[in-house]
């Protein structure tokens, strides 16, 4: 199961570098991910079917599998999941902007429903279980989190974004490769 994990991450990356060269403005540090298919730009639909949908169903189909035996990397990438999922849908607003649209708002939403639920899951995690990087993935969330409601330092909000779910995926990683027969 974890190396259907790095499949998707893998998937994801690639994806995400792809519809950034096809963006002459776009900039992995500044920009979040979702800025690739925000509402309105040429690629709207193909990231978010070609890029989010897949990754979300997998991140899902990947929770489901494991979540009667490793339940917190099961909620944890059910999290990473159900974003990008419900982010193929509801794009964002050029800039991710707090307030928009209404999808925007059912954007933010659901980010926020994501990111505080694996945020806290980590917490619980860290209380019960002594790796490095659950308290990693734990830190790089919320100060991603709070770069993003406070939006300062912008400039630096996609390149939080991107540490944030890559030590997420990591955590789940490590979990399952811990949980032997997962592996």
């Amino acid at each position: 199961m974890a190396y259907i994990l790095v499949f998707i991450y893998l998937y994801l990356v690639f994806g995400v570098y792809y519809y950034a060269k096809k963006r002459p403005a776009y900039c992995h540090l500044k920009h979040s991910i979702s800025e690739l298919g925000e509402n309105g730009s040429d690629f709207e639909r193909a990231v978010g079917y070609l890029v989010f949908l897949p990754a979300g169903i997998g991140c899902l189909l990947l929770a489901g599998l494991t979540y009667s035996d490793m339940t917190a990397a099961a909620i944890l990438v059910g999290a990473l999941g159900f974003g990008y999922s419900l982010s193929a849908f509801f794009p964002c607003d050029p800039g991710t902007p707090m307030l928009g649209s209404w999808k925007n708002s059912i954007h933010n939403v659901v980010g926020g429903v994501a990111y505080i639920s694996m945020i806290y899951q980590l917490r619980e995690l860290g209380d019960q279980h002594a790796g490095w990087y659950i308290e990693v993935a734990f830190i790089s969330l919320s100060i991603f989190l709070l770069n993003f409601i406070i939006g300062w330092p912008k400039q630096l909000i996609g390149l939080t974004q991107r540490v944030a779910e890559t030590m997420v995926f990591v955590s789940v990683f490590l979990l399952l490769v811990e949980n032997r027969s997962l592996v």
